[in-house]
């Protein structure tokens, strides 16, 4: 019985440390995360400067739209379905970028888009950036897929 009495004593404060650390360690994980929040620096539609121009001061022009307003948001959930998760479909997302001719038509696609959460390979979570359109095409494709659309960007006068 003193045996088992020994053996456990130690254990007991193994753990009793172990919850201490791991308490401390999830208080500064916490901590760094609230202060990286705090720093960001915000547009005026909540996106990070840094990621996505804000799109809150762009106006459409009703009259000179080509598309409707549900063809707009079947394309931003296209956009959105080959950019979620893990890998990029670039065909889908040329294909639905090139089937919008007018500048008005891609600030409706971009509003229809919204904001969604951004986490690298993953679903919405609650540690990802709020980004637009342009953010999320920004953060998932690389400089030669960009360069491919961009002229079309350039031409509307849309930053991306």
């Amino acid at each position: 019985m003193q045996k088992l009495q020994a053996i456990q004593a130690p254990q007991a404060a193994l753990v009793e440390k172990g919850v201490k650390v791991g308490l401390a360690v999830i208080g500064v994980g916490v901590g760094v995360y609230v202060i990286r929040k705090a720093i960001k620096k915000r547009n005026p539609d909540g996106t990070t400067s840094k990621e996505a121009p804000s799109m809150k001061e762009l106006y459409v022009n009703k009259k000179s739209l080509t598309i409707s307003v549900s063809d707009a948001g079947l394309y931003a959930n296209t956009l959105y379905g080959a950019m979620q998760d893990w890998g990029t479909d670039e065909s889908t997302i040329f294909n639905t970028i090139n089937k919008v001719q007018t500048k008005d038509d891609m600030l409706l696609v971009i509003k229809s888009f919204g904001l969604k959460k951004y986490n690298i390979g993953g679903k919405n979570s609650w540690f990802g950036d709020e980004l637009n359109l342009i953010g999320w095409l920004r953060a998932e494709l690389d400089d030669s897929d960009i360069a491919k659309i961009k002229p079309k960007f350039d031409e509307w006068g849309i930053p991306l």
